[in-house]
């Protein structure tokens, strides 16, 4: 009796495990929406209230005149967001971009989303740590674009150069190269912007949106470290000083105009 027993616990047993198993072969996972949504970001450079053009003299927040020769930064993780939802949409994620000001071919990004509702914009400022220590690189990481130090593995995230007559350098320059990847002198960025007005925005499928999003130059000198160019009109090393820049021009940008078809 004991073998015949033993006999209808094992088939016991294996009567769900069968079940189980046939049950499995009708589970199906919807795939990701396909990104099918033409998203172009326009960066537009301002001070203040005016449009930036190289060569025209601005002022700062203490009132010292200055003109830019130079202002470009590199743009990475861009993440379209629904805060009501709490979904995320990553588009084009492992893809760097350099945005410089003298060059309008690098100013607009054309990217892919997924059709959605959305009302955040988040973006890196720079370029994470991995990408630091990797050598060579090439497209928007090439050192031949200026955005690397030979001195010192590791790119300059954000550049702001010029003239004032208040800096006490050969030809009044100021010169800004922000970098630092590592500890306490980390300056990646992380920016969030809302929409304006804090609107909504639906993304079509097969659509395309434009969205415009100013940089204030004036932010490198003003916000929760104010920098006078006359005290310090060079940063190119990494520490302290610029750490507190990058926290600064974390806050130059601004969402103004969405245009969706």
């Amino acid at each position: 009796m004991k073998p015949v027993l033993n006999k209808k616990i094992f088939l016991t047993g294996l009567i769900p495990v069968i079940l189980l198993t046939a049950c499995q072969k009708d589970i199906r996972f919807a795939p990701d929406p396909a990104p099918d949504h033409t998203f172009v970001i326009q960066f537009k450079p301002v001070v203040d209230n005016d449009s930036l053009e190289y060569g025209k003299t601005y002022n700062n927040v203490f009132g010292e005149p200055y003109l830019v020769r130079n202002f470009k930064f590199y743009i990475c993780h861009v993440d379209l967001i629904n805060t009501d939802s709490g979904k995320t949409y990553h588009l084009n994620k492992d893809e760097y971009f350099l945005v410089n000001f003298g060059d309008a071919a690098t100013t607009s990004l054309s990217l892919k989303a997924v059709a959605s509702k959305y009302n955040r914009i988040a973006f890196t400022i720079g370029v994470d740590s991995i990408r630091n220590v990797s050598g060579a690189q090439t497209g928007a990481l090439d050192p031949a674009n200026g955005m690397f130090w030979t001195w010192n593995s590791g790119y300059i995230m954000a550049k702001l150069e010029g003239n004032s007559t208040v800096s006490n350098q050969p030809n009044q320059v100021f010169e800004y190269h922000i970098g630092g990847f590592s500890g306490t002198e980390n300056v990646v960025e992380k920016v969030t912007l809302s929409f304006p007005l804090n609107q909504d925005i639906n993304l079509r499928s097969g659509g395309s949106t434009q969205m415009t999003i100013s940089a204030n130059a004036n932010s490198w000198f003003d916000g929760p470290f104010p920098n006078s160019i006359g005290a310090t009109p060079v940063c190119t090393t990494p520490g302290n000083l610029a750490r507190n820049i990058a926290t600064n021009y974390g806050n130059m940008f601004t969402v103004v105009q969405i245009v969706s078809e």
